[in-house]
């Protein structure tokens, strides 16, 4: 009989943000996939989820190319891919670990659709978002009544301009350590720039919450970076 995937989002830091169903799936897996960079660094993930993963069972770091070559990128996650069929078919188990939860911009979801389509059976298990959980550290709503909210992956938004920010109250700026110059300067064009705050590594023993973004304007930032800002009231 095969084993089943789960794709199993385990927040964005803290492991008591954990939920009750992803430690239930981490307790009965017997392989367990995480992605890690090669260097020589602890994975994020593994670190939350270490203390839920049973003794005896397989740990089996991913290494994926740091790049945007789709070409590059395709090999890496058919090759991943294999690994988790050649798992399934021996009937075990199989859990892929993943920051945040598994539906938003995570290398998940190209090993579910590929897995999927190949016939396996596969359960998403999702976890809390990064920009939730740091609205919650920083004491920011994120949408009151009928508000509505952008969530821009900064990569995508750089192309943006600050009239298309207008139908929003609150954006939510993801990885914005790539460029922050740029980040700041949209929201500060498009009213967000005195209601805006930047929280690094939510969740983890150094996160850093800064409520002035204008302290930023001469620093880098931390990659695991956010920026939540509310419309300024005209």
């Amino acid at each position: 009989m095969r084993g089943t995937f789960y794709g199993v989002g385990v927040g964005p830091g803290d492991p008591d943000l954990v939920t009750l169903k992803a430690i239930k799936v981490l307790k009965r897996a017997e392989v367990v996939l995480f992605p890690s960079t090669g260097r020589g660094k602890e994975s994020i993930a593994l670190a939350i989820a270490k203390d839920y993963i049973p003794e005896g069972c397989t740990l089996s770091p991913v290494f994926l190319p740091m790049t945007r070559d789709k070409e590059k990128l395709e090999k890496a996650w058919d090759h991943v891919s294999l690994e988790i069929a050649e798992h399934l078919d021996q009937g075990r188990n199989t859990v892929f670990l993943t920051v945040g939860d598994p539906m938003l911009y995570s290398t998940y979801i190209y090993l579910f659709s590929r897995i999927k389509t190949a016939g396996y059976s596969v359960q998403t298990v999702p976890g809390v978002p990064s920009f939730c959980a740091a609205a919650s550290a920083a004491g920011l709503p994120l949408g009151e009544g009928d508000e509505k909210i952008a969530i821009i992956p900064w990569n995508a938004g750089e192309s943006l301009s600050a009239e298309s920010l207008d139908p929003f109250s609150c954006a939510v700026f993801l990885k914005v350590s790539s460029d922050l110059t740029g980040v700041l300067q949209l929201i500060r064009e498009g009213g967000f720039f005195r209601k805006g705050i930047l929280v690094s590594r939510c969740g983890h023993d150094n996160e850093h919450i800064e409520t002035d973004l204008s302290a930023l304007e001469e620093r880098n930032v931390d990659y695991f970076s956010l920026i939540l800002a509310r419309k300024e009231e005209s």
